[in-house]
């Protein structure tokens, strides 16, 4: 995943919202703060964008669920996948290039956002970690995610792809994960 405008603005208020709500701040409080809900994250970006309930969405006929949080459906996008305070956004139109492991891995990274802040590193732990639990991930689905995030020399938002593997694979062998 590449560092860009939008998963910046999505992560600069992510921060936000974490800071707001370590200071004890009620969500309807940081809503002030112009994070938007995901219906005004579809108003605004327009086009094809639509929100998907949670449970709803299906990756290669694979439910895909993040807690209690809905998915945007947004081709428009300019990386796979994206998160903000409540909600992930995935470009189907980038999502159909890749396997279904590498599909699965997005989906559970900006799901780790979720839980685990706008910390990368952590994102990607929790994404193999929870593939690994659920089944969905094997040591070849691994190496997909590897040879998908390799390239990628990194930036601003991620480090390069080969060190975000190597972390993974630390984190997918970890015996602790049941």
């Amino acid at each position: 995943m590449t560092a860009h405008r939008s998963k910046v603005r999505a992560f600069a208020w992510l921060g936000l919202f974490v800071c707001l709500a370590a200071a004890g701040l009620p969500a309807r409080e940081a809503r002030a703060e112009n994070v938007p809900t995901p219906e005004e994250y579809v108003d605004h970006v327009g086009g094809d964008a639509h929100v998907l309930a949670p449970g709803e969405l299906k990756l290669d006929g694979r439910q895909q669920v993040c807690g209690q949080r809905p998915t945007v459906i947004d081709s428009q996008l300019d990386d796979y996948g994206a998160a903000y305070p409540g909600f992930l956004i995935l470009n189907p139109r980038l999502l159909s290039q890749v396997t279904t492991a590498v599909k699965q891995w997005i989906f559970a990274h900006e799901c780790g956002h979720q839980f685990r802040g706008p910390d990368e590193e952590a994102a990607d732990c929790f994404a193999v970690q929870r593939g690994r639990r659920m089944g969905w991930l094997d040591e070849q689905g691994l190496e997909e995610i590897c040879t998908f995030i390799t390239p990628s020399k990194g930036g601003s938002m991620h480090f390069s792809g080969a060190h975000r593997c190597e972390y993974m694979r630390k984190c997918y062998a970890d015996p602790s994960v049941r």
